[in-house]
């Protein structure tokens, strides 16, 4: 920021960058009258010397002339707390900068006139009181640079009148030296919150595109996480899938005593399909075969997975024997239905074979449901496919030697 940019009251350094927090949060700073009361006693500490001067009327005039600034400024405050919603903050700068101005002026003016008619003493105490107001006003300007200049100009240019009215011409040089000692302050104390409020910004930024990276990371990790569990030909679950769901679902079945069913489904001369009509319409038979079986299974939380090449397994927590083989004859005779017609080379509908296990007949245990779903498979095949087979529970009498 240049100086002379500096010397416009209404620049609110960062207005552009900051954001809207940081500019109330300065905002609800500058209006606050809490550094005012702290004026006012310091003046009032100065009247009473003058008042002790013999100088009674002059320093309760002064007094009278520093309460009205800050009982201004009180208002202004509370007339900033009590804003409505549509007050811009353009408005309220320009509020600002009045209230400061119409303080500043009193607070000068006051000291002034106490300089003039003061003791040593007095006047001792009074430049004390202006060294402070100065410097506190430097002290919060890299916010409104402009105003707090003007503040310590307007202190500073008077009590030099008031000086030079009492014969003192050294003051006002004094006075010079000290302004181009605090520009030279406020010009520091600018650049070094413009460089904070862009430091800030960039970290904002920083930490919103960490946020979004973090996000998309996310995303792409579960994207990955779904391929992983996903076969690539028919979308179905793959085996690897099917092999982390297994011990879950027959953990909870335990747990809960409900039943689970498995099927194994096998797509009938599968290898004569493709030797026939081509591997292009193979690849397409199971993708849309595939779509059919899982548009049959609604059981809640069922799971259908391709198990390798032409076969595939369906997981049907909750569901007894007599549900189960519901579901598959309603698969199997979709899949008869399904025309297939419109693959390459115009293949007929194609048949499948199902093998059904229960954990009413069989442990509730990978390998021994794979075991009986597959067995009940090999029946149906035997039997002369295009039918679902159940396994059946095996008991075995003792007789007695």
């Amino acid at each position: 920021m240049r100086f002379l940019e500096m010397w416009n009251p209404l620049t609110f350094v960062g207005y552009d960058i900051a954001s809207k927090e940081q500019v109330d949060q300065t905002l609800h700073e500058l209006f606050s009258v809490k550094p005012h009361i702290a004026v006012i006693f310091s003046i009032a500490v100065a009247a009473l010397s003058a008042v002790l001067g013999g100088s009674v009327e002059t320093g309760l005039l002064a007094l009278v002339i520093a309460g009205a600034g800050l009982l201004f400024r009180y208002f202004t405050e509370k007339h900033f707390k009590a804003r409505k919603s549509e007050a811009t903050r353009t408005q309220l700068i320009r509020l600002l900068v009045i209230a400061s101005a119409f303080s500043i002026v009193a607070y000068a003016m006051s000291l002034s006139l106490l300089f003039y008619i003061g003791s040593p003493a007095t006047q001792m105490l009074v430049m004390a009181v202006g060294c402070a107001i100065v410097q506190g006003a430097a002290g919060r300007a890299y916010m409104m640079p402009g105003t707090a200049l003007f503040n310590i100009a307007i202190v500073i240019g008077m009590l030099s009148i008031s000086t030079v009215a009492g014969g003192n011409y050294l003051v006002p040089v004094f006075g010079l030296i000290y302004f181009a000692f605090l520009s030279g302050f406020v010009i520091k104390m600018v650049e070094n919150r413009e460089r904070q409020l862009e430091a800030e910004l960039k970290a904002e930024l920083l930490f919103k595109e960490i946020v979004e990276k973090n996000e998309l990371l996310r995303l792409a990790n579960e994207a990955l996480a779904t391929k992983a569990h996903e076969d690539a030909l028919t979308g179905l679950a793959n085996r690897r899938k099917l092999d982390f769901t297994l011990p879950r679902v027959f953990d909870a079945a335990k747990n809960e005593g409900y039943a689970v069913s498995m099927l194994i489904i096998d797509v009938d001369h599968f290898k004569n399909f493709n030797d026939t009509y081509g591997h292009q319409a193979g690849d397409e038979c199971l993708q849309t075969l595939s779509k059919v079986i899982k548009q049959a299974v609604t059981v809640p939380d069922g799971l259908v997975a391709r198990y390798g090449g032409e076969e595939f397994v369906v997981i049907l927590p909750r569901t007894g024997k007599r549900e189960a083989r519901a579901i598959a004859e309603l698969i199997r005779m979709r899949v008869s239905i399904t025309n297939l017609d419109t693959l390459p080379n115009s293949p007929p509908p194609q048949t499948i074979s199902v093998g059904l296990a229960c954990t009413s007949d069989c442990a509730p245990d990978r390998d021994a449901m794979l075991q009986a779903a597959d067995q009940a498979l090999y029946d149906a095949k035997k039997l002369g496919r295009n039918r679902v087979c159940a396994h059946a529970k095996v008991t075995v009498e003792r007789r007695s030697a």
